[in-house]
Protein backbone atom coordinates (compact mmCIF):
# COMPACT_ATOMS: atom_id res chain seq x y z
CA UNK A 1 0.00 0.00 0.00
CA UNK A 2 1.12 3.55 -0.76
CA UNK A 3 -0.37 6.61 0.93
CA UNK A 4 -0.56 9.09 -1.95
CA UNK A 5 -1.52 12.15 0.12
CA UNK A 6 -0.32 13.05 3.63
CA UNK A 7 0.64 16.39 5.18
CA UNK A 8 3.72 15.22 7.09
CA UNK A 9 5.66 18.49 6.82
CA UNK A 10 2.86 20.58 8.29
CA UNK A 11 4.20 22.34 11.36
CA UNK A 12 1.70 20.73 13.75
CA UNK A 13 2.58 17.25 12.43
CA UNK A 14 6.31 17.44 11.81
CA UNK A 15 7.18 17.15 15.51
CA UNK A 16 5.95 13.55 15.68
CA UNK A 17 6.49 12.52 12.08
CA UNK A 18 8.98 9.77 12.99
CA UNK A 19 6.27 8.03 15.01
CA UNK A 20 3.80 8.22 12.13
CA UNK A 21 6.33 6.88 9.64
CA UNK A 22 7.35 4.07 11.99
CA UNK A 23 3.72 3.03 12.42
CA UNK A 24 3.17 3.15 8.66
CA UNK A 25 6.13 0.84 8.06
CA UNK A 26 4.97 -1.59 10.74
CA UNK A 27 1.53 -1.73 9.06
CA UNK A 28 3.12 -2.73 5.76
CA UNK A 29 3.04 0.51 3.79
CA UNK A 30 5.52 0.69 0.94
CA UNK A 31 5.65 4.49 0.83
CA UNK A 32 4.08 7.84 1.59
CA UNK A 33 3.72 10.82 -0.71
CA UNK A 34 3.93 13.96 1.40
CA UNK A 35 2.18 17.06 0.05
CA UNK A 36 2.74 20.69 1.00
CA UNK A 37 0.70 23.88 0.87
CA UNK A 38 3.16 26.63 1.84
CA UNK A 39 6.73 27.74 1.40
CA UNK A 40 7.54 27.16 5.06
CA UNK A 41 6.73 23.46 4.65
CA UNK A 42 9.11 22.89 1.74
CA UNK A 43 12.33 22.59 3.76
CA UNK A 44 10.71 20.00 6.03
CA UNK A 45 9.40 18.15 2.99
CA UNK A 46 12.78 17.92 1.28
CA UNK A 47 14.38 16.92 4.58
CA UNK A 48 11.94 14.03 4.92
CA UNK A 49 12.78 12.83 1.40
CA UNK A 50 16.46 12.73 2.32
CA UNK A 51 15.91 11.14 5.75
CA UNK A 52 13.51 8.48 4.51
CA UNK A 53 14.77 8.01 0.97
CA UNK A 54 12.79 5.39 -0.90
CA UNK A 55 9.89 5.53 1.56
CA UNK A 56 8.81 9.18 1.85
CA UNK A 57 8.38 11.10 -1.40
CA UNK A 58 7.14 14.64 -1.81
CA UNK A 59 4.97 16.89 -3.92
CA UNK A 60 5.21 20.64 -3.44
CA UNK A 61 2.20 22.91 -3.72
CA UNK A 62 0.41 25.98 -2.42
CA UNK A 63 -2.73 26.78 -0.44
CA UNK A 64 -5.76 26.81 -2.75
CA UNK A 65 -7.06 29.80 -0.75
CA UNK A 66 -3.78 31.74 -0.94
CA UNK A 67 -2.91 34.75 -3.07
CA UNK A 68 0.75 35.56 -2.27
CA UNK A 69 2.36 35.82 -5.69
CA UNK A 70 5.87 36.10 -4.26
CA UNK A 71 5.42 32.89 -2.27
CA UNK A 72 4.06 31.10 -5.33
CA UNK A 73 7.06 32.17 -7.40
CA UNK A 74 9.45 31.01 -4.70
CA UNK A 75 7.78 27.60 -4.41
CA UNK A 76 7.96 27.22 -8.19
CA UNK A 77 11.66 28.12 -8.04
CA UNK A 78 12.25 25.45 -5.40
CA UNK A 79 10.39 22.91 -7.53
CA UNK A 80 12.47 23.67 -10.60
CA UNK A 81 15.71 23.51 -8.61
CA UNK A 82 14.82 20.21 -6.92
CA UNK A 83 13.07 18.33 -9.70
CA UNK A 84 14.98 15.13 -8.96
CA UNK A 85 13.52 15.01 -5.43
CA UNK A 86 9.89 15.81 -6.33
CA UNK A 87 7.28 13.35 -7.61
CA UNK A 88 4.33 15.71 -8.02
CA UNK A 89 2.87 19.22 -7.86
CA UNK A 90 0.37 19.73 -5.05
CA UNK A 91 -1.69 20.11 -3.22
CA UNK A 92 -3.19 22.92 -5.31
CA UNK A 93 -6.64 23.72 -6.66
CA UNK A 94 -9.83 25.72 -6.24
CA UNK A 95 -12.12 26.04 -3.23
CA UNK A 96 -15.26 28.09 -3.79
CA UNK A 97 -16.71 27.14 -0.41
CA UNK A 98 -14.06 29.37 1.15
CA UNK A 99 -13.20 31.77 -1.69
CA UNK A 100 -16.55 33.45 -2.39
CA UNK A 101 -15.64 36.81 -3.90
CA UNK A 102 -15.91 36.67 -7.74
CA UNK A 103 -12.69 38.64 -8.24
CA UNK A 104 -10.74 36.40 -5.86
CA UNK A 105 -12.14 33.36 -7.61
CA UNK A 106 -10.81 34.71 -10.89
CA UNK A 107 -7.38 35.16 -9.29
CA UNK A 108 -7.61 31.59 -7.95
CA UNK A 109 -8.28 30.30 -11.46
CA UNK A 110 -5.28 32.21 -12.78
CA UNK A 111 -3.04 30.74 -10.07
CA UNK A 112 -4.37 27.23 -10.66
CA UNK A 113 -3.66 27.60 -14.36
CA UNK A 114 -0.02 28.36 -13.52
CA UNK A 115 0.20 25.10 -11.57
CA UNK A 116 -1.34 23.14 -14.43
CA UNK A 117 1.19 24.57 -16.86
CA UNK A 118 4.09 23.83 -14.50
CA UNK A 119 2.98 20.23 -14.00
CA UNK A 120 2.59 19.81 -17.76
CA UNK A 121 5.98 21.34 -18.51
CA UNK A 122 7.77 19.19 -15.90
CA UNK A 123 5.67 16.09 -16.69
CA UNK A 124 4.70 15.68 -13.03
CA UNK A 125 1.32 14.60 -11.63
CA UNK A 126 -0.89 17.42 -10.37
CA UNK A 127 -2.62 16.75 -7.03
CA UNK A 128 -5.87 18.70 -7.03
CA UNK A 129 -8.19 19.97 -4.32
CA UNK A 130 -11.62 20.96 -5.61
CA UNK A 131 -14.55 22.13 -3.50
CA UNK A 132 -17.67 23.51 -5.22
CA UNK A 133 -15.42 24.36 -8.17
CA UNK A 134 -15.41 21.12 -10.14
CA UNK A 135 -16.66 22.53 -13.44
CA UNK A 136 -13.98 25.21 -13.45
CA UNK A 137 -11.31 22.60 -12.63
CA UNK A 138 -12.53 20.51 -15.57
CA UNK A 139 -12.58 23.52 -17.90
CA UNK A 140 -9.04 24.56 -16.99
CA UNK A 141 -7.64 21.03 -17.25
CA UNK A 142 -9.33 20.68 -20.64
CA UNK A 143 -7.92 23.98 -21.86
CA UNK A 144 -4.36 23.77 -20.53
CA UNK A 145 -3.70 20.02 -20.32
CA UNK A 146 -3.06 17.27 -20.94
CA UNK A 147 -1.57 16.71 -17.53
CA UNK A 148 -1.42 13.69 -15.25
CA UNK A 149 -3.64 14.46 -12.28
CA UNK A 150 -5.15 13.18 -9.06
CA UNK A 151 -8.45 14.37 -7.66
CA UNK A 152 -7.92 14.33 -3.90
CA UNK A 153 -10.94 13.40 -1.73
CA UNK A 154 -13.26 14.36 -4.58
CA UNK A 155 -16.80 15.47 -3.69
CA UNK A 156 -18.30 16.22 -7.11
CA UNK A 157 -21.08 14.45 -9.01
CA UNK A 158 -21.08 11.51 -11.41
CA UNK A 159 -21.06 13.67 -14.55
CA UNK A 160 -17.95 15.45 -13.31
CA UNK A 161 -16.30 12.16 -12.37
CA UNK A 162 -16.87 10.81 -15.87
CA UNK A 163 -15.43 13.92 -17.49
CA UNK A 164 -12.36 13.87 -15.25
CA UNK A 165 -11.80 10.21 -16.09
CA UNK A 166 -11.88 11.20 -19.76
CA UNK A 167 -9.16 13.73 -18.98
CA UNK A 168 -7.02 10.96 -17.50
CA UNK A 169 -7.47 11.75 -13.81
CA UNK A 170 -6.97 9.37 -10.93
CA UNK A 171 -9.02 9.56 -7.71
CA UNK A 172 -7.58 9.09 -4.22
CA UNK A 173 -9.92 7.78 -1.52
CA UNK A 174 -9.49 8.95 2.12
CA UNK A 175 -10.37 7.26 5.44
CA UNK A 176 -13.73 9.04 5.52
CA UNK A 177 -14.96 6.27 3.22
CA UNK A 178 -15.69 4.38 6.46
CA UNK A 179 -18.35 6.98 7.36
CA UNK A 180 -19.24 8.78 4.11
CA UNK A 181 -21.84 7.48 1.66
CA UNK A 182 -20.56 9.97 -0.93
CA UNK A 183 -17.05 8.47 -0.79
CA UNK A 184 -18.46 4.93 -0.96
CA UNK A 185 -20.54 5.88 -3.99
CA UNK A 186 -17.52 7.58 -5.56
CA UNK A 187 -15.47 4.41 -5.21
CA UNK A 188 -17.98 2.46 -7.30
CA UNK A 189 -17.66 4.95 -10.18
CA UNK A 190 -13.88 4.73 -10.54
CA UNK A 191 -12.20 2.06 -12.71
CA UNK A 192 -9.77 -0.03 -10.67
CA UNK A 193 -6.83 1.29 -12.70
CA UNK A 194 -7.62 4.87 -11.57
CA UNK A 195 -8.02 4.25 -7.83
CA UNK A 196 -5.51 5.43 -5.22
CA UNK A 197 -5.39 5.40 -1.42
CA UNK A 198 -4.78 8.48 0.72
CA UNK A 199 -4.79 9.36 4.41
CA UNK A 200 -4.79 13.18 4.12
CA UNK A 201 -2.96 13.11 7.47
CA UNK A 202 -4.09 14.68 9.80
CA UNK A 203 -7.45 15.49 8.15
CA UNK A 204 -10.31 13.22 7.03
CA UNK A 205 -9.84 10.57 9.73
CA UNK A 206 -12.01 7.45 10.01
CA UNK A 207 -14.06 9.18 12.72
CA UNK A 208 -14.68 12.92 13.28
CA UNK A 209 -12.74 12.83 16.55
CA UNK A 210 -9.73 10.86 15.27
CA UNK A 211 -6.93 12.55 13.30
CA UNK A 212 -5.91 10.62 10.22
CA UNK A 213 -2.58 8.81 10.05
CA UNK A 214 -0.83 7.18 7.07
CA UNK A 215 -1.54 3.75 8.57
CA UNK A 216 -5.26 4.45 8.11
CA UNK A 217 -5.03 3.69 4.39
CA UNK A 218 -5.27 0.05 5.45
CA UNK A 219 -8.82 0.85 6.64
CA UNK A 220 -9.52 2.46 3.26
CA UNK A 221 -8.36 -0.66 1.45
CA UNK A 222 -10.48 -2.91 3.68
CA UNK A 223 -13.58 -0.80 2.98
CA UNK A 224 -12.86 -0.67 -0.75
CA UNK A 225 -12.47 -4.44 -0.81
CA UNK A 226 -15.86 -4.82 0.83
CA UNK A 227 -17.65 -2.30 -1.39
CA UNK A 228 -16.14 -3.56 -4.64
CA UNK A 229 -16.25 -7.23 -3.64
CA UNK A 230 -12.57 -7.68 -4.41
CA UNK A 231 -9.91 -9.68 -2.61
CA UNK A 232 -8.01 -7.44 -0.19
CA UNK A 233 -4.55 -8.47 -1.41
CA UNK A 234 -5.43 -8.35 -5.09
CA UNK A 235 -6.97 -4.90 -4.76
CA UNK A 236 -3.98 -3.73 -2.72
CA UNK A 237 -1.65 -4.85 -5.50
CA UNK A 238 -3.74 -3.00 -8.10
CA UNK A 239 -3.89 0.32 -6.29
CA UNK A 240 -0.20 0.09 -5.39
CA UNK A 241 0.63 -0.47 -9.05
CA UNK A 242 -1.48 2.59 -9.92
CA UNK A 243 0.54 4.76 -7.52
CA UNK A 244 3.89 3.39 -8.69
CA UNK A 245 2.96 4.06 -12.31
CA UNK A 246 1.40 7.51 -11.89
CA UNK A 247 4.15 8.93 -9.69
CA UNK A 248 6.93 6.98 -11.48
CA UNK A 249 8.32 5.61 -8.21
CA UNK A 250 10.11 2.59 -9.72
Amino acid sequence: MIDTHAHLSRLDIYGHVDELIGEARSEGLLGIINVTMSLEETANALNLVNRYRGFVYTALGYDYCGFDVREIREIMRVINENKELIVGIGEVGLDYSRVRDPMLREISRHIFTKWILLARDLDLPLIIHSRNAEDDVIELLSRYGPVRCVMHAFSGNKRQVMRLLELGCYFSIPPTITRSRQKRDLATMIPLNRLLLESDTPELGPSPSEPSRPAHIKLVLVELSRILNRDFRDLGSMVTENALSLFQLR
